[in-house]
């Protein structure tokens, strides 16, 4: 028994395919821009927190506090402690800061200061 594919039921399928192929492309473009930000942002995330100090100690008092506002979240002064919560993505630099395999444990982002 012999199928024969006609030409419109082939230029049928041909224009199918195509158009699912172009779709898939733009996804994949889509992944890979998405792909390059995430790690554009996720280097300024990680220059800001080894440069924060040496910000904080160089800017102004109102600079200082944007950038308060913008790293950390629920300060709490307790017993002349310092609390704070780090907002995140900060709060996984802070928890990977002394883990050798930069694998997030179970530990809290509160951390005292002094």
């Amino acid at each position: 028994m012999t199928y024969w594919i006609t030409n419109d039921f082939y230029n049928k399928k041909f224009k199918e395919y195509s158009a699912k192929q172009s779709t898939i492309l733009e996804e994949i473009n889509k992944h890979h821009k998405a792909d390059k930000e995430y790690h554009l942002t996720a280097n300024s995330i990680l220059n800001l927190a080894q440069r924060a100090r040496e910000i904080f100690e160089s800017s102004e008092p109102q600079e200082k506090r944007q950038l308060l506002n913008y790293l950390l979240q629920n300060l709490e002064l307790k017993d002349k402690k310092l609390y704070f919560e780090a907002k995140t993505p900060f709060d996984t630099v802070l928890l990977l800061h002394n883990c050798s395999n930069w694998l997030p444990g179970s530990d809290s982002n509160r951390r005292p200061i002094g």
